[in-house]
């Protein structure tokens, strides 16, 4: 029954108020806003196109370089180490969870292939992400002008991260679960809605798998309400979406 609850019913409703959390989000950002909104101001004109704006974005996402100006070392590299060691686990390793070793080996990837990325890949990029998180606690633990700014859902978030990943490294380093057995059937047949197989699959997952999981569906039920957003709406944000001011001196001219 407990099983039933945390592995079918919360993922589902974990994916609905992300869904409907980041797009109602994403509308109150792109709606039309006054004055008082927040607002990109620049200096001196320049080029503010779609492909400028996403330019923009992308080079924030791989290179971090915004950081470089906060002259917070601990800042830049934590974020930088956190960030590509998720992005390159998400990509090489949760990616395969959706597919078959059947579908896998369609695709050229064979059963050896997939252990030397979960196994190999996964526990260096691994602890990639707890070097990258390590350094972003010692910031908010060293830092008072830091700590004053940490508030509960900062602390929250921290926390849970950092669970999440700490289980998944042990997961992948340590116990070396059967995901293709597990959860790889569970995620298949609960996105094509076969509830039953999707609980006998999950029912056969190691414990610690089952608390990565749930961990994961508390991140997605979190994320629409507290600063975790940023990875769905980064491209929405005010200060990329709105068109910068020209200012001189005191006055605002609107860019046309």
């Amino acid at each position: 029954m407990l099983d039933a609850v945390l592995f079918i019913g919360v993922p589902y409703l974990a994916l609905v108020v992300l869904i409907i959390g980041v797009l109602a989000k994403i509308g109150a950002w792109i709606s039309p806003r006054g004055l008082t909104s927040l607002a990109s101001v620049a200096v001196v004109s320049y080029n503010w196109s779609a492909g400028a704006r996403a330019g923009e974005v992308l080079k924030r996402i791989l290179t971090f370089y915004t950081l470089k100006y906060t002259n917070d070392k601990l800042l830049y590299w934590g974020a930088l180490l956190f960030h590509w060691g998720i992005f390159l686990t998400l990509l090489l390793g949760h990616t395969a969870l959706f597919f078959s070793p059947e579908q896998l080996a369609a695709m050229g990837i064979d059963p050896s292939t997939r252990k030397i990325i979960a196994i190999g890949l996964g526990t260096l990029f691994g602890i990639v992400v707890v070097i990258g998180l390590i350094l972003l606690w010692a910031r908010r633990l060293t830092k008072p002008e830091v700590k004053s700014f940490t508030f509960a859902d900062d602390w929250f978030a921290l926390v849970l991260i950092t669970a999440i990943v700490l289980v998944g490294l042990v997961n992948t380093a340590v116990i070396h679960p059967h995901y293709d057995k597990t959860v790889t059937p569970w995620l298949q047949n609960l996105l094509t809605g076969n509830v039953a197989a999707a609980l006998e699959a999950i029912t056969k997952a190691e414990p610690l798998v089952k608390l990565h999981i749930f961990l994961a569906e508390v991140l997605m039920i979190y994320v629409p309400f507290g600063k975790m957003i940023h990875p769905f709406t980064i491209f929405f944000e005010p200060t990329i979406t709105s068109a910068p001011y020209k200012v001189s001196g005191s006055e605002v001219i609107f860019s046309k």
